[in-house]
């Protein structure tokens, strides 16, 4: 199942929000709870994830 607009803008802003907070002030706690909250996505949004760091990575090289 594809996931809406609104689904993608939601898990963006998820993902964004979750990268930030590990980047501030990087710790194996926020790694880990990271993980986990990824992992504990249904499996269409978990497959975006991956669409949204690609996005954050060649954001950062610009």
């Amino acid at each position: 199942m594809a996931l809406s607009d609104e689904d993608r803008r939601r898990v963006e802003e998820q993902v964004r929000r979750m990268v930030a907070e590990y980047w501030a002030k990087p710790t194996q706690e926020k790694e880990d709870g990271l993980g986990v909250e990824v992992a504990t996505l249904p499996p269409e949004q978990r497959e975006y994830v991956t669409t949204v760091l690609l996005r954050i990575l060649a954001e950062e090289r610009r």
